[in-house]
């Protein structure tokens, strides 16, 4: 599938950097610049403080700026040279899984278990070593993406190992994440001795 890129308007970027250069100031903050990195699903936006101006009032005001704009939580952190405001865009970009593993990073990455993971805000494509992080912890409210990262690490092991290199233990007492992948059980699935199915179902 092709990527469904949606462009943030310059009239939003315009907009966003105006409302948060006007709130810092209500606050008697003054900024140098404000620059803009946008992403799949949120716009970085880099605030320089102006000379003599602490980044701890920046960042101490990002809740008063996430009300202005009526964007619901931003993250803010420090960067080496100025403050970043994540702010979610007003329309979400699909990343799909195609784009992740024919990427570059992907292919030639010398990770033992390499995972595309997704997009940064720079549109880099995220890569990391599941073989450096034995235990993944993997939680979210409903609607925030879990089964879609967990379908992501196993697509791409899947994607990067042959079945002689990789077996894959799976255990599924809901029923719902991993049933899909019954049909590579001959392949890639470790099957117990006493279980007529390879996907783990129930919770003894």
């Amino acid at each position: 599938r092709a990527a469904d890129v949606k462009k943030v308007s310059q009239e939003e970027i315009k907009n966003n950097i105006s409302i948060i250069r006007e709130t810092l100031e209500d606050h008697h903050v003054k900024v140098a610049d404000i620059q803009a990195i946008t992403g799949p699903t949120v716009t970085l936006y880099k605030v320089f403080p102006a000379k003599g101006v602490k980044v701890s009032a920046i960042k101490n005001l990002h809740e008063d700026i996430s009300v202005a704009l009526c964007a619901g939580t931003i993250r803010a952190h420090v960067l080496t040279d100025s403050v970043g405001l994540e702010v979610p865009n007003k329309t979400r970009s699909l990343v799909p899984i195609r784009s992740l593993v024919t990427s570059k990073e992907f292919t030639e990455s010398i990770a033992e278990l390499p995972i595309a993971i997704g997009s940064t805000i720079d549109g880099k494509i995220k890569v990391f070593d599941l073989a450096k992080a034995p235990h993944l912890l993997v939680a979210g409210s409903t609607n925030q993406g879990k089964s879609v990262g967990l379908n992501a690490i196993v697509t791409s092991l899947l994607y990067k190992k042959h079945p002689s290199e990789m077996k894959i233990v799976m255990v599924d007492p809901k029923k719902v994440e991993f049933s899909i992948y019954a049909p590579i059980e001959k392949h890639f699935l470790a099957k117990l001795e006493d279980e007529e199915e390879a996907i783990i179902t129930d919770v003894q």
